[in-house]
């Protein structure tokens, strides 16, 4: 029997498990992204309800168990794939959940040990998943190194999905920083706090795995993890939904002319716009627009947006981000030195959405801190 704070952590868990999933569903994003999301809460629900169908279900756990292998090996693919959705970098390419069968192979696999599993008559399970046991004959010890070799896998394969995650996200925020100035509204931090929850999750699994073995289970390490699974549902719940400031910056508003998507810009047109764009940031003060984005900057200056980021990358020497953060933090200067408004006051007022997405602009503009700056020699009042 599961003690009272277990099955009411595994309560709450679950509900915000079920609430979360059923949202998933009936969200107006992609059916890809949707599909993604879906899988990730169908998981964490699976990892959860195990002291719950052990209380109020002991005669499906038998049955239930070979299920967790599964929903263990699903989590790592439907969390990239979810990503991979969630990070689009471009027009849509249809709305069908299409997945690579490189992410089917290990779920398909823990299906297939699954079904293994629930062909073994009652007595071998009972020994195998209840006593630890391994009974006689050779379609156990088939099963049983199957999971060992799958388990060995995941843990490759999760890193594997990990670095890729990684990697789509460096990508997407630097897409995102040749598109946008309100990058901390698109550029999914909260991704990188969830990979953090799923890797402490999957180090207290194997942990608790070690405590019901040498300690009989008394080192709390059950409520633990069904914390860091409240932590990481939360975290999707909260954080993952889509507003329309947090859109994937997918190039569709003012398409540029096919017969204009190949072509370089001389350098003459290249100077010419790069003069054309400093002049517009200076006489329009366009920079004080908080929600400034490239093709709002290509409206003003008569321009393609994709001739404007060319220009900006290859003439001026920095994305679109860096470019309005350095007219920003100039005009940012004078009213630091005045000292009459706090930080935050005067990072909202030159533009920037955030009290730290204006210091980490300013120290890497200066090579100081707002204070630093206003106290160093030659600024002192």
């Amino acid at each position: 029997m599961e003690n009272a704070a277990v099955l009411t952590l595994a309560g709450l868990c679950l509900g915000i498990a079920l609430t979360g999933g059923l949202s998933a569903l009936l969200r107006q994003d992609g059916r890809r992204e949707r599909f993604g999301l879906g899988l990730v809460y169908v998981a964490f629900i699976g990892m959860i309800a195990l002291p719950l169908v052990r209380t109020f279900a002991e005669a499906a756990l038998l049955d239930f168990m070979p299920l967790l292998l599964v929903l263990l090996l699903m989590l790592p693919p439907a969390f990239h794939h979810y990503i991979a959705a969630r990070t689009r970098m471009g027009p849509p390419s249809g709305d069908r959940a299409q997945i690579p069968w490189r992410d089917l192979l290990l779920p398909l696999s823990g299906v297939a040990v699954c079904v293994g599993y629930w062909l073994l008559p009652a007595q071998a399970k009972e020994a195998m998943f209840l006593s630890g046991d391994l009974p006689p004959g050779t379609w156990p010890a088939v099963l049983a190194l199957s999971t060992f070799a799958l388990i060995l896998i995941w843990l490759v394969a999760s890193f594997a999905y990990l670095v890729a995650i990684l990697r789509r996200l460096a990508a997407y925020r630097a897409h995102v920083r040749q598109l946008y100035t309100d990058v901390e509204k698109r550029d999914l931090r909260w991704v990188d706090r969830m990979m953090v929850l799923l890797v402490l999750i999957w180090a207290v699994g194997a942990l608790s795995l070690v405590d019901d073995n040498l300690s009989g289970g008394g080192l709390m390490v059950e409520e633990l993890f069904l914390m860091l699974n409240a932590g990481g549902l939360l975290c999707l719940g909260l954080l993952a939904p889509v507003t329309p400031a947090d859109l994937p910056p997918a190039l569709e508003e003012e398409a540029p002319d096919p017969k204009y998507a190949r072509s370089a810009l001389s350098g003459d047109h290249a100077a010419k716009l790069a003069d054309r764009i400093e002049r517009t940031m200076r006489e329009d003060a366009l920079y004080l627009d908080p929600g400034l984005s490239l093709h709002k900057l290509s409206r003003h200056v008569c321009a393609l947006p994709n001739q404007v980021s060319q220009t900006l990358n290859q003439e001026i020497g920095m994305s679109f981000f860096d470019y309005v953060a350095r007219w920003r933090i100039e005009a940012s200067k004078p009213l630091i030195l005045a000292a009459d408004a706090s930080v935050l006051s005067v990072a909202l007022d030159v533009g920037f959405n955030s009290r730290s997405t204006f210091y980490k602009a300013f120290k890497r503009e200066t090579g100081q801190t707002p204070k630093e700056y206003r106290a160093s020699p030659g600024h002192e009042a």
